[in-house]
């Protein structure tokens, strides 16, 4: 059970069955009413004997429990022991008032709706069963046996008087509509309550996670800043000690720790970057095509030693910050290098489609890991074995930034596919820019 939702649900309920009790002494009169005029009214002994201490067993029970509820507030055994009570006593009352016959039949529905909606399960079960038993009682007692014959109310008979007869089953059944309409309204109002507090409860759960969360970017951010430093000492030690190693094993270890501190200080400007708060952006008009062939051009050292070719081509406008673009491109290129084989080729296309500029950057490497697909761009998830994971979340996180989006998806033919979208600039703009 989620946490605070037996509070929640005990304090909505306090209020519905505080309504309920208040509600029901407006019902009370009516039916005492009814009592009173069945044993006055009926030359049947038995029914004026049986209506008098009915009329007082109730009164007395519903203001005691007003008196109670006053007193005490609610608890979880108000409603079950209300309920049952006021299923013997609607039934004793049809029982003094006709039957199948009384006026006062159709007030069992919204009893029954009461039943099923606030008690448990079993509980609830058990008591529409005996509601239904008692109803097929009344019919096997009336239909089938002599003594039923004593139940009907003689003012309330067919033909002696079906006016009489018509105007009670209208005032009962009215009451019953209006019994039904206000517990529906207030059920309503206890259900929008419960909804709203549960709402208000998340979202203070979530803005206190996101606190926490930020508290520990920030301070997560601080010791990548403060490892930096160090680092950056190693790794000038470490190339003073190169000088002056000789050739063999020692300048081998040394050249290694030398390749694993840059490793170490790239991942920690991914994480710098990663945890930094997003600044604004420098928008301005930015030509994708000659952005791409520039970040081509800076990479043709790179790709030589894999072997793999670079092709750029195409032209699009977007309204951008160019330095934030291009690490997004820098950082997609860079991956698809790393993923291509020798002999491939890593396109870089940039194409205007509809109001959006694109840059699609797609290689023949292995593609996108189908286990991994749906988390590719959360921090940390990565298929490299140095890969920090952090790449792909900055990168579109800075595309989101401006309005964009970025996607990883399979090359049809084998590879990954890469899609920048942006919002498109002006032609104009992009030519005089």
């Amino acid at each position: 059970m989620p946490t605070g939702f037996e509070e929640i649900q005990h304090q909505e309920l306090s209020r519905l069955f505080g309504r309920m009790v208040w509600a029901r002494l407006l019902l009370i009169p009516v039916l005492l009413a009814l009592l009173c005029w069945a044993a006055f009214t009926d030359p049947a002994p038995w029914r004026r004997l049986a209506a008098a201490p009915l009329a007082l067993a109730i009164s007395a029970f519903v203001l005691f429990e007003v008196a109670r509820y006053e007193r005490r507030g609610f608890d979880r055994r108000s409603i079950p022991a209300n309920l049952s009570v006021a299923v013997a006593a609607l039934a004793a009352v049809c029982v003094v008032t006709g039957g199948l016959q009384s006026p006062v039949i159709p007030v069992l529905f919204p009893v029954a709706t009461f039943v099923g909606m606030f008690l448990a399960p079993r509980l609830a079960a058990a008591l529409l069963a005996a509601q239904v038993a008692f109803v097929w009682g009344l019919w096997a007692l009336q239909a089938r046996t002599a003594l039923g014959a004593a139940l009907p109310l003689r003012a309330l008979e067919a033909p002696r008087d079906p006016a009489t007869r018509l105007l009670a089953t209208a005032l009962f059944t009215s009451l019953a509509l209006l019994v039904g309409a206000l517990f529906a309204r207030a059920a309503r109002c206890a259900f929008d309550a419960m909804l709203r507090r549960a709402l208000a409860a998340q979202e203070e759960w979530l803005r206190a996670h996101a606190d926490r969360a930020e508290e520990l970017t920030a301070l997560s951010g601080e010791i990548a800043h403060e490892l930096k430093n160090p680092l950056a000492s190693v790794k000038g030690l470490a190339g003073l000690l190169a000088q002056g190693a000789p050739p063999g094993k020692p300048a081998e270890r040394l050249a290694v720790l030398r390749r694993e501190v840059d490793r170490m200080q790239v991942i920690l400007d991914e994480f710098l970057n990663f945890s930094r708060p997003v600044v604004p952006l420098t928008l301005a008009p930015v030509e994708l095509g000659a952005l791409c062939r520039e970040v081509a051009a800076l990479h043709e050292g790179l790709a030589g030693q894999r072997g793999v070719r670079l092709a750029a081509s195409g032209q699009a406008v977007a309204r951008c910050d160019g330095r934030k673009v291009k690490q997004v491109i820098v950082n997609l290129l860079q991956n698809a290098l790393e993923a291509s084989p020798a002999g491939a080729e890593v396109a870089l296309a940039a194409s205007a489609e509809g109001g959006e500029a694109v840059v699609r950057v797609s290689d023949r490497g292995p593609g996108p890991d189908p286990a991994l697909s749906a988390r590719l761009f959360e921090p940390g998830v990565t298929t490299k074995a140095s890969g920090s994971g952090l790449g792909l979340t900055i990168a579109r996180a800075l595309a989101r930034q401006h309005g964009g989006e970025l996607a990883l998806r399979p090359r049809p033919g084998g590879g990954a596919e890469a899609e920048l979208r942006l919002p498109a600039g002006s032609d104009r703009e992009g030519r005089a820019a």
